[in-house]
């Protein structure tokens, strides 16, 4: 055989193998992309069925606190065990989100052309002194002093994952000289950060963390300092060793979860905080609801009412779970409440509307009930004092 014939059958074979190579990989990629799909066709087909409806069957709380509502049964439970609105039974869809996603974005010019941001100031001062009141650290993170105690407010952060952010405030972690109580109203990453938590219980093993039913067997898992947890259910007061203040968990419209399958496995809520002859509220998330309206007959005065106003666009995805502007204003009404603090706008990137529209609607509602004195807004880091 010639040595040209030689070279020319390996030729067609190396040329044979390529190409059966390039096939195969085809067939694999096509395969793998098949397999990804159904997979996220299950996925979707699961959770769509496990969404489908809530039918409260029970209803529970924390046998070993004291409940502050007398005509309170508990906290709302389905037949499945999952935490349930008390008045507005809420179970995310995943069709909903898809839509939401996929579908039209009315206010994406305006959005991406708001170049307005939130001002972050240096919270030293106040951290370093001793007067009682109120710091933002942005979104729904808050510094309560009261006779003399520091309360965290759902503390996340430094830069948290999986969230998109509009401006990134230093954490202030080094600069807190004490923690007595981390307060969490539920699970949602932008309220409840791993890391964060873990860095605080490290730094602060004695600070008792306080938030809603279930949420302990989370904590747990980050909790490294071994700090103490205490849950409780709505309208239920926490026991604390001291007198200094009082601490209550109250309802909020909303709902839980982190992972895929475990919608509604912790409760969600908001908190009321009295001490120093001063009362204040922490809605948490929330969407409107007779919530604050009982607020006022269970706590007759409230100072200071933290709320959120952002988050609320497209309202018909949002509004099961989230209050617009006017609606936290009305919220603000309801519960009697002295002085409106807003917050859960500004920093993180959630939803559709501009970043400055909701503090700009807030101030139009109250200017036209004539209530523009009772707004106190915050930029990051300030604070006021009482």
């Amino acid at each position: 055989m010639r040595i040209s014939h030689i070279f020319a059958v390996s030729n067609a074979a190396l040329y044979a193998y390529k190409n059966m190579k390039k096939r195969l990989l085809k067939i694999i990629k096509i395969v793998g992309l098949l397999l990804v799909v159904l997979c996220a066709v299950l996925i979707i087909v699961i959770l769509q069925s496990e969404n489908e409806k809530a039918v409260i069957n029970k209803y529970v709380k924390n046998e070993h606190l004291p409940t502050i509502k007398a005509d309170w049964r508990g906290t709302p439970v389905d037949e499945k065990d999952r935490f349930v609105n008390a008045e507005f039974p809420f179970l995310p869809k995943v069709t909903d989100m898809l839509k939401w996603q996929m579908g039209a974005r009315p206010q994406k010019a305006e959005k991406e052309a708001d170049t307005k941001r939130l001002e972050i100031k240096d919270p030293t001062e106040f951290l370093s002194s001793e007067a009682d009141g109120i710091l933002w650290f942005g979104h729904a993170s808050f510094l309560v002093r009261l006779n003399g105690l520091n309360i965290l407010l759902d503390p996340v952060f430094g830069e948290p994952s999986l969230i998109t952010r509009y401006v990134t405030p230093p954490s202030p972690l080094e600069k807190l000289p004490k923690v007595d109580y981390i307060l969490i109203s539920h699970d949602h990453r932008d309220h409840c950060d791993e890391a964060t938590i873990g860095q605080l219980t490290a730094k602060f093993p004695g600070a008792k963390i306080l938030a809603g039913l279930e949420m302990d067997k989370l904590l747990k898992d980050w909790n490294a300092a071994n700090a103490e947890i205490q849950t409780a259910g709505w309208y239920q007061r926490f026991a604390l060793p001291e007198e200094k203040v009082k601490i209550y968990y109250t309802p909020s419209r909303h709902w839980s979860r982190r992972g895929l399958f475990d919608t509604n496995a912790r409760l969600w809520g908001g908190f009321v905080i009295e001490g120093a002859g001063k009362t204040i509220y922490f809605s948490g998330d929330s969407g409107y609801g007779s919530h604050y309206r009982e607020l006022a007959e269970t706590f007759p005065k409230i100072d200071y009412f933290i709320i959120g106003i952002g988050a609320y666009q497209p309202n018909w995805f949002m509004k099961a779970n989230h209050n617009s502007p006017s609606e936290a204003f009305q919220g603000f009404l309801d519960s009697k409440a002295d002085l409106l603090i807003p917050m859960h706008f500004g920093r993180f990137d959630l939803s559709d509307e501009p970043p400055s529209e909701p503090l700009r609607l807030l101030k139009e509602t109250a200017a036209s009930a004539q209530a523009a004195d009772k707004i106190k807004n915050l930029q990051i880091n300030e604070s006021l004092s009482f």
